[in-house]
């Protein structure tokens, strides 16, 4: 008897889940992203003024940190993180020409036009992280929008001068910190004890009639 079932060889030939796609972003590199996002967006809020060391100091461990763990995941995860944590690594060490160095008297502070342009270009980048994060998990879509708000808020405020976008951009970093640090960290725990302890809500593939992909705490 041959079958005529038309969901017959979907269901014999084809598997009805597809392992999860696991985080490519090492978790080195996303506590070394909380640290300088946290401490560069906190910095411009103005809510308190960071001494130009201090922030030069997190910028530079920070994004050598990132530019390691992109040049260390190479080998183990493959070009998608090495991509992404090597240009952010090398935007944090750019910062210090920018916002650490006319402070100690090296050079002139750059214009306003200047670093909206800078700022702008760095969140559309963050964007396209951001829609590559669909597959990976919702805890990277929240490190990622919140980093890109974060720098378009930011650029905002220096272009127009005003403190609320300053504010807004600071508050998004910081969220963006405390999510990357979070995801970094249970990354670090759930490859260490060998089981999903800390939720990062993982992505699967299904092949179910009424949802084809669905997330998974």
């Amino acid at each position: 008897m041959v079958p005529t079932s038309p969901h017959f060889f979907l269901e014999v030939n084809m598997p009805t889940e597809l392992p999860a796609v696991q985080n490519k972003i090492p978790s080195l590199g996303l506590i070394a992203l909380a640290l300088t996002i946290s401490t560069y967006a906190f910095s411009q809020t103005g809510l308190y003024h960071t001494p130009a060391s201090t922030l030069g100091t997190v910028l530079s461990i920070g994004g050598g940190m990132q530019i390691m763990a992109g040049m260390r995941s190479r080998q183990n995860v493959g070009y998608s993180a090495t991509t992404t944590m090597l240009p952010l690594g090398m935007f944090w060490l750019s910062l210090i020409g920018f916002e650490v160095f006319p402070q100690l008297g090296f050079g002139q502070t750059p214009k306003a036009v200047t670093m909206v342009a800078y700022l702008s270009m760095w969140g559309l980048f963050s964007a396209i992280l951001f829609l590559g994060s669909f597959q990976q998990s919702r805890a990277l879509q929240l490190v990622f929008s919140a980093l890109m708000f974060c720098l378009l808020f930011l650029a905002m405020g220096k272009l127009r001068d005003n403190h609320v976008f300053l504010v807004i951009g600071g508050i998004s970093g910081i969220v963006c910190g405390l999510s990357a640090g979070y995801t970094g960290f249970a990354q670090l725990f759930n490859r260490w004890l060998g089981r999903s302890i800390f939720p990062i809500g993982q992505w699967r593939g299904q092949l179910d009639p009424k949802s084809e992909e669905q997330f998974t705490p």
